[in-house]
């Protein structure tokens, strides 16, 4: 059986339907995104696991740097898809039948996760990001974890263009920013957070970005390098927007900033 059928016949059997208007992403990618210099090594994809992870002809799980995707819980069979979960995974199941399921898999700095999964960027025979063109079409967000963030700037704008135009993920309220003055105690896990700089704090091995209410954010010292050229002392008084991994702490809600991709200034002050 070919792997065109087989991947179809692996989504019919999950008893999941999906409009036709899905198998064909429509949105044109950033400039970003065009002509990105690819280096990688050709695979054969086997299987689409969700719309972040594929499994090689070789049994290799990959899961693509850059990107996320909704859910689908194949381990938990009581339990619905994320919303677009499975939207994400047929549309990359479409994007793998349209290449005869040979891509160009881009390795990183960090060669797996703590899974074990393959970690590598996707893309075309012709150069096309996959993990962009799915953000693009707004059925996933920007996920970047140093040392891996080549083509950041890509995903990053892919993610905007998507956003700006209230795109499927978008369009929905838990995927808008939440302000830090409304901040829970029982909040972890990766976050998307939105709020005013109080004030810098420079610590012996971090620096701290304080946002109104009890929310900051901490730059690792290791990290420091990726925000070179950076005034942190200038955010002061800024509405900024960050995202990352959550914890508390001393009765503060925390995240650690990795990248300076993950915080934006959203207005300057006169």
């Amino acid at each position: 059986m070919s792997v065109n059928k087989v991947l179809r016949k692996a989504l019919v059997s999950g008893a999941f339907f999906v409009f036709a208007a899905w198998l064909n992403p429509t949105q044109a990618l950033p400039p970003s995104c065009q002509n990105l210099s690819v280096e990688g090594e050709p695979a054969t994809v086997e299987f689409v696991i969700d719309g972040d992870t594929v499994r090689l002809s070789d049994d290799t799980r990959v899961r693509l740097i850059g990107l996320d995707t909704p859910e689908i819980f194949w381990r938990n069979a009581d339990r619905d898809p994320e919303p677009y979960a499975i939207e994400a995974r047929e549309v990359l199941i479409q994007l793998v039948e349209d290449h005869d399921a040979v891509f160009v898999f881009v390795d990183d700095v960090r060669p797996e996760d703590r899974f074990g999964r393959r970690l590598a960027h996707m893309f075309t025979s012709d150069g096309v990001p996959v993990a962009a063109l799915l953000m693009a079409e707004g059925l996933a967000t920007r996920m970047i974890f140093p040392p891996n963030h080549l083509f950041a700037d890509c995903y990053r704008d892919a993610e905007n263009q998507a956003r700006a135009a209230n795109l499927r993920l978008w369009s929905l309220d838990e995927t808008q920013p939440i302000p830090s003055t409304h901040l829970s105690e029982d909040m972890r896990g990766y976050q998307f957070i939105t709020g005013r700089v109080t004030r810098i704090g420079f610590g012996r091995r971090s620096v701290w970005i304080n946002l109104e209410g009890r929310a900051a954010l901490r730059v690792d010292h290791g990290d420091l390098g990726y925000f070179d050229g950076i005034d942190f002392e200038e955010l002061v008084g800024e509405r900024v927007e960050a995202r990352g991994f959550m914890y508390v702490s001393r009765g503060e809600n925390r995240i650690n900033l990795r990248h300076p991709i993950d915080l934006v200034v959203l207005e300057s002050q006169p």
